[in-house]
């Protein structure tokens, strides 16, 4: 948008306005640039640049060029008009009110509530800069002058104008003329103009050109008004509708509540800000109405048919008593045909063995999704796992909770204990070992990454088993810093009213490519889960697995009060199993059971019956102290052993300083952790786990360092004494380290330990330890190596990934920034700058101007890049693309940046007097004009926005040639002949 103020006394606008008296003004055709990124107002635009719908925001951007002017220094003023004022800034100031003063008037922003913000806005920035100025180097227009000429003008605007007539209510006498202002939907500018009415503390908005704001129409229908959208019609009584001639307005309120929207007017922006709960644009129209959700966006940008998007790998070594062992474990996936693939591969040493896990092809069609490859399938509790090589087909009446975002990374359909769950969590010791126990057996351990995040994946984990996570310190021993419960609740197994998901599978029973599983002849299942209604939800499956068939039913019940409650009832050759589960609170009361048993025979090997009962009642006493019983009765027929007990538990915390939590563990066991924090820098733990004792001390010193001493006593091994010192460098490469002596059985030992992130996505983990209690049971020096490679694989190489257990059901968009650089620009300045998804900040460049955005769902979406933190010489392409986002691709959208320079410089007469009102014009190579200004009354000119070239410019018969590289140019200069007259 262009504004000028000719001498007829009136503003002009190339926008939909009309024409407003206002006084006459020498604003320039082309406002002054903004300043350089360094000052203040670094991110402004010329006004040619700034995409707002109606003409305030030639307003907005000349009050925010004031206060550039006027809180720059005088060296820097310079930059606000170019050479055009050298270090005059009262100039510079008279000049950006004159530009301020004549948009205001025309934009019709004079109203008082206009003028206390842009008074608000310039003179605290004016103590703020009178504040970090001394008062030898504060310009000359730090003096009152400036500041009373800014209140004058304030003050003269408001008498100038006239004042706006606000909207009346409906059915008021006097008609309420509207108020054009932009439109913001989802944090994106829709480059258009909405009419608005004044309607008390509220606006009425015109619902026809809403509507084309959001990309969509009104269907008039007689009776009411319908806007249509994705999600279904938006209907509006016609006894609602508000008219005004041909304009038909609703009230805002109204149209958020129809819409599920939230709608508010932004004064400061002076715009309708719009936040939808879909993306503008997606679906069609017309059978939305009908409920299909179906997109019908066709992206400029497609996803890759074929590609490798994630590389995780892991892998581990160790050295002890001189035997090696080498274990690594690689997930890739990628993008096939219609569909995503993944293949996991696990390599352990001695013996070389090598399979493959996990390796299918997955499609998704609208409520059905199937899969053909190896997967290790968990049904239902009272099931035996089972490994499936062949096909699998779901279907469900609800896709997006089915397949959405709680499926694992071995799951095809979402519930709590179908198939391989992942555990995880963050806060734990960087660097140290996540331990992970189900039944009171460690299962799994796995290393905790620097950021204190951890993970298990694939773990298949029954709905009646115990489960616990034990977090350690770096060096992996002695009792753990935390034990993190893992429930496994009947509630979320629950499905909605009228669910219906049905889930088949036939193939070989085994894995054949893993020799040490095999195939046992034909294998498969059928599942069948419905969602009765809130309170009941109801399954039947049936498999064959290891030569057996099985069959189980179940029902889980929502009793209110008393919690939701599971039970279930399966049969196996000619022996049976049940089992039951539930959970709830009610006030201040909770509790937790289950209780399964299993007949001799049900599966093979089981030789007597194996039964397990399990429960927990207690209270909040306060909001400082839980109290409850937990009880057990189980017995383990493989091990012969008996686990029965009733005991308290309680978890207290007495003040901000001191915490107990005890608790019995699977056998009867107590593990309990008491934490005094002495001092801010302090702390003392006394805590047991697995019959270990320990207690300890940490201290933290300066240098973000941490003392350890620590006494450890194992019944078994004996009294371990450690004193260990740590720190973390926190940089671009993180850095862990741990050094530390350690004394037992007469006996010293050492722990050194280091962990770092070499390049973005790699990291780690050294450690070589020898304990003095383990040396006499041939322990030894151990060494221990770990490399965890998390990679995302896009088109300008391998980024920092981010993998995950649903890594395979999202895709990614990556790219890069292209084109030239200013000369005063470097990649590295770019850095940060946000990438934005459907108008949200989800991404950001790095120092080389790569980018990557991962985690998205399948889908289509508008990218963009925050061109207000962008060079004033860069501009982002003009058209913002639509980008196909597929599962397990990553796609490649390249950010084509446009250079956009100018030159200034003025022009004289032969006897060297200024002049103003001279056209100047710049013409290009072909003869065509594709620039131009007017000169002021000092005769300075200015003109931008030209992509680099060689350029001829003219101002009569005076002509010169300026030639753009990669930098403004000033000091373009022309003499016209005596006697010329402008244009």
């Amino acid at each position: 948008m262009s504004v000028r103020c000719g001498k007829t006394g009136s503003c002009r606008t190339s926008g939909p306005m009309p024409m407003q008296p206002c006084s006459p003004c020498t604003t320039p055709a082309t406002p002054p640039p903004a300043c350089a990124a360094s000052t203040p107002c670094g991110r402004l635009r010329p006004i040619q640049r700034l995409r707002r719908s109606a003409a305030t925001s030639c307003c907005r951007y000349s009050i925010r060029l004031l206060a550039c002017c006027i809180t720059a220094s005088c060296r820097r003023t310079r930059c606000c008009l170019g050479p055009t004022v050298g270090s005059n800034s009262l100039s510079a100031i008279r000049h950006c009110l004159r530009a301020a003063m004549c948009c205001a008037r025309k934009a019709h922003l004079a109203q008082p509530a206009s003028i206390a913000r842009c008074v608000s806005t310039l003179l605290p920035a004016l103590g703020a800069r009178s504040g970090r100025m001394s008062s030898q180097r504060r310009p000359a227009w730090r003096k009152p002058g400036p500041i009373l000429l800014l209140w004058l003008a304030c003050a003269t605007s408001i008498l100038v104008v006239p004042q706006m007539v606000f909207a009346t209510p409906a059915g008021s006498a006097t008609a309420a003329k509207p108020l054009l202002a932009g439109v913001l939907v989802n944090g994106r500018d829709t480059r258009t103009g909405i009419n608005l009415l004044r309607d008390r503390d509220s606006y009425d908005v015109d619902i026809d050109q809403f509507a084309a704001s959001i990309k969509t129409r009104v269907r008039d229908s007689g009776t009411q008004l319908q806007i249509l959208t994705p999600l279904g019609n938006a209907n509006f009584a016609a006894t609602a509708i508000i008219h005004r001639g041909k304009i038909r307005y609703v009230p805002m309120r109204e149209l958020a509540t129809a819409l599920a929207a939230k709608i508010r007017f932004d004064s400061s922006e002076f715009a309708l800000r719009v936040q939808l709960p879909w993306t503008p644009g997606a679906g069609n129209l017309d059978t939305a109405a009908n409920g299909s959700m179906a997109s019908q966006e066709t992206p400029d940008i497609h996803a890759p048919s074929a590609s490798l998007s994630t590389i995780h790998s892991e892998a581990y070594y160790s050295r002890q008593s001189g035997i090696d062992s080498l274990s690594t474990l690689t997930d890739l996936q990628g993008a096939l045909g219609p569909g995503s693939w993944r293949t996991r591969i696990l390599t352990t040493s001695p013996g070389d063995r090598q399979t493959m896990q996990n390796y299918g092809w997955t499609i998704d069609r609208g409520n059905s999704r199937s899969y053909l490859g190896h997967s290790q399938i968990t049904l239902d509790p009272l099931l035996p796992y089972a490994n499936l090589t062949g096909v699998q087909y779901a279907w469900s009446t609800r896709p997006d909770i089915s397949y959405g975002n709680d499926l694992g990374n071995n799951e095809l359909v979402a519930t709590q204990t179908l198939g391989g769950q992942s555990l995880s969590g963050h806060d734990a010791p960087p660097g140290g070992i996540a331990e992970l126990r189900i039944d009171g057996k460690v299962v799994a351990r796995t290393a905790i990454r620097l950021d204190g995040s951890w993970e298990f994946r694939d773990i298949a984990l029954r709905g009646t088993e115990f489960a616990q996570v034990a977090l350690y310190q770096r060096f992996g021993d002695g009792t753990p810093t935390r034990v993190v419960p893992v429930n496994s609740a009947t509630s979320p197994r629950a499905l909605p009213a009228g669910m219906v998901v049905s889930y088949a599978g036939l193939g070989a029973d085994g894995n054949p490519l893993d020799p040490a599983i095999g195939t046992r002849g034909l294998g498969g299942f059928y599942q069948l889960r419905w969602g009765i209604n809130d309170h009941l939800t109801v399954d039947a499956s049936t498999q064959r697995a290891g030569g057996r068939d099985y069959g189980v039913s179940n029902a889980i019940v929502g009793l209110g009060p008393l919690g939701t409650w599971g039970f279930g009832v399966a049969r196996g050759g000619s022996a049976t199993a049940w089992s039951m589960q539930g959970n709830g609170q009610h006030g201040a009361w909770f509790w937790n059971a289950y209780a399964r048993q299993y007949g001799a025979g049900y599966f093979p090997g089981l030789d007597a019956t194996q039964s397990d009962r399990y429960g927990e009642l207690g209270t909040h006493l306060s909001s400082h102290l839980d109290v409850s019983l937990v009880g057990r009765d189980a017995r383990d027929p493989f091990s012969n052993n008996r686990y029965r007990f009733i005991k308290p538990a309680a978890n207290w915390s007495i003040n901000d300083h001191f915490n107990v939590n005890a608790r019995p563990d699977y056998n009867g066991s107590y593990t309990y952790a008491a934490n005094w924090a002495m001092r801010p820098d302090t702390q003392i733990t006394l805590s047991r786990y697995v019959g270990i004792n320990q207690i300890e001390l940490t201290h933290l010193l300066p240098g973000g360092m941490q003392l350890d001493l620590a006494a450890t006593h194992d019944p078994t091994l004996g009294t371990r004494y450690s004193q260990t010192l740590s720190g973390l460098l926190a940089n671009a490469h993180p850095f862990s380290w741990s050094a530390g002596l350690l004394e037992g059985s007469s006996r010293i030992g050492y722990l050194l330990d280091a962990a770092m992130e070499t390049i973005p996505g790699l990291s780690v983990h050294v450690q070589l330890y020898n304990d003095p209690v383990n040396r006499g049971t041939g322990g030894g020096t151990i060494f221990q190596l770990s490399l965890v490679a998390d990679f995302a694989v896009t088109s300008s190489g391998l980024a920092r990934g981010n993998y995950s257990a649903r890594a395979a059901r999202r895709g990614a968009i990556s790219g890069k920034v292209t084109g030239q650089l200013p000369d005063d620009v470097k990649w590295s300045d770019l850095a940060g700058i946000e990438v934005l998804i459907d108008g949200k900040p989800l991404g950001t460049l790095d120092g080389n101007g790569h980018y990557l955005v991962s985690d998205l769902p399948p889908g289509v979406y508008l990218l963009e890049m925050d061109s207000e933190k962008l060079p004033i010489d860069l501009l982002p392409p003009a058209k913002h693309p639509l980008v196909e986002v597929r599962a397990g691709a990553t796609t490649r959208a390249d950010f084509a940046m446009l250079l956009r320079l100018g030159f200034a410089g003025r022009v004289t007469r032969a006897d060297g007097n200024r002049t103003g009102g001279i056209k100047v014009v710049a013409v290009d190579g072909n003869g065509n004009i594709v620039g131009s200004a007017t000169t002021d009354v000092r005769g300075y000119y200015r003109i931008d926005q030209l992509p680099p070239g060689t350029y001829t410019v003219l101002a009569g018969r005076a002509q010169r040639t300026v030639t753009l590289q990669r930098a403004f140019v000033y000091g373009q200069d022309l003499v016209v002949r005596n006697g010329s007259t402008p244009p």
